[in-house]
């Protein structure tokens, strides 16, 4: 595909999986080799079950800063990204990237996907096949190598 014609904005989504690194890399790859702006989110999970609507504003925040520490973290060597590209977001994964990809108009979303086992799947959910199926754009998904 021509550079000309790629999306102007990349998301990718990062966590401590190794899909996510992996990911992380091949939308730098990709921006890099097209000109796109490149944005990172990395999502405090937190679900009904953690109770949010009993957490003070003050605990929610403390979340969120740990978890922008967890970004710096995470953001390898090579990783240049301006902290106007660094997002974090409190919520579901799934939730929380598709609407950051809406709001930033992202052409693109990368994300990593780890393998789980059918129960994990069915009681957790995937967060990438949920991105898949509801993004408003196209998404790429960087596999975990034990599925070769």
């Amino acid at each position: 595909m021509p550079a000309k014609t790629f999306p102007n904005r990349i998301l990718v989504n990062l966590d401590k999986s190794a899909p996510a690194q992996k990911a992380l890399e091949m939308a730098m790859q990709i921006a890099s080799a097209t000109g796109s702006e490149l944005h990172v989110v990395h999502v405090v999970h937190m679900t009904r079950y953690t109770y949010p609507q009993f957490m003070s504003d003050n605990q929610i925040d403390k979340y969120v800063e740990a978890a922008e520490g967890h970004l710096k973290e995470l953001l390898s060597e090579g990783a240049d990204i301006p902290a106007s590209n660094r997002h974090v977001r409190a919520g579901t994964t799934d939730n929380e990237v598709m609407r950051l990809a809406q709001e930033l108009k992202a052409g693109l979303i990368v994300v990593g996907n780890r393998s789980a086992d059918a129960i994990s799947r069915i009681v957790l959910g995937n967060a990438a096949d949920s991105i898949v199926r509801h993004a408003h754009c196209p998404v790429l998904v960087v596999r975990d190598e034990s599925y070769d």
